[in-house]
């Protein structure tokens, strides 16, 4: 049986980080450019919304008079959460082609085409399959906890209590041995459900495993990094280099974003510096959790399985 190397999954993540910190860096300033928005547009309107509602009309009644800016605010998070989704997407599918197409020139491996497509297909009929999935075992698990429940105490939480692990487990289980289906559709240029379900038979254990060596992987980073963001944020803070002033409210009214037009016009370079910090973060632990597997698809098509897309094309530029 075919079998692929979790420690040659991490080395081409690694790899991919050292050779391309450019494209890295801007995959993740596309993560969150979104992000960055909100910051910037919507917590402003937040305000002006909580302005509005605050102000009488009527005959003694207080009325929302803020009913347009809260419309307003509602479908501009809308939109920015598409746009999150949609540049998700292309970042994802420029991780997985930069790992399995690595001879493909481009600009940072990014497109707006038919991979960028099949990887949202495949994501979209994943997320909705598992929905589905949760929702039967909720049902089913709903109907052994009531049947149980009558057994008494501990017996009954126990059982309902290894249910509940079970399903827990079994999700994660079905998330690795489904997560080779979108790069397999990159590798493969076409959907390739059927080649992704083959490439992962017999691989649920180790895709299992890698799944929680990232997860715990993410997880120091995130510390050690948020540990050294706000060792520098109370530095800057105590050495005056941020305005704390500006945020101060002049206390007419209830707005908890009262200030906060003010606080970004005195603060822009630190926000700044801040977000350009966030995309290298962003972009770092998205390439470290979507490379391993595309490097573990390729591996497994390398050992047997369909054939590999053609490859003989330029070499990538930055």
């Amino acid at each position: 049986m075919a079998r692929f190397s979790i420690g040659a999954a991490f080395g081409d993540a690694f790899s991919l980080i050292r050779r391309r910190p450019l494209s890295v860096w801007i995959w993740g300033l596309l993560l969150v450019a979104p992000s960055t928005a909100t910051f910037g547009l919507l917590w402003p309107k937040m305000g002006e919304m909580f302005a509005a509602m605050e102000r009488e009309t009527g005959e003694g009644s207080v009325r929302y008079a803020g009913f347009e800016q809260m419309m307003q605010f509602q479908a501009l998070s809308w939109l920015l959460n598409i746009v999150q989704l949609l540049l998700m997407v292309v970042v994802y599918t420029a991780i997985m082609r930069a790992v399995l197409r690595p001879r493909e020139d481009s600009f940072f491996s990014l497109r707006l085409g038919m991979d960028e497509l099949r990887v949202a297909v495949a994501g979209v009929a994943l997320i909705v399959g598992l929905y589905a999935a949760m929702i039967v075992m909720l049902l089913i698990g709903g109907a052994i906890g009531f049947a149980v429940w009558n057994a008494g105490s501990p017996m009954n939480w126990l059982i309902i209590t290894g249910l509940v692990v079970t399903c827990i487990v079994a999700i994660f289980v079905a998330m690795a041995r489904f997560s080779l289906i979108m790069p397999a559709s990159v590798l493969y240029r076409t959907f390739a459900f059927a080649e992704g379900w083959r490439l992962g038979r017999g691989q649920a254990g180790p895709l299992f495993g890698m799944m929680l060596l990232l997860f715990l992987l993410v997880i120091v980073v995130e510390v050690v990094l948020v540990g050294v963001g706000l060792a520098v944020a109370v530095a800057a803070g105590a050495s005056g280099g941020i305005d704390w002033a500006s945020l101060r409210s002049d206390g007419t009214g209830s707005n908890p974003f009262e200030g906060l037009d003010a606080a970004l016009a005195a603060n822009w370079p630190w926000f700044t510096l801040g977000a350009l910090v966030l995309a290298l973060v962003s972009g770092l632990l998205t390439t470290l959790n979507i490379a391993p597997y595309a490097s573990a698809c390729r591996q497994l098509a390398e050992s047997g399985t369909p054939p590999l897309a053609d490859e003989h094309s330029p070499a990538p530029a930055e």
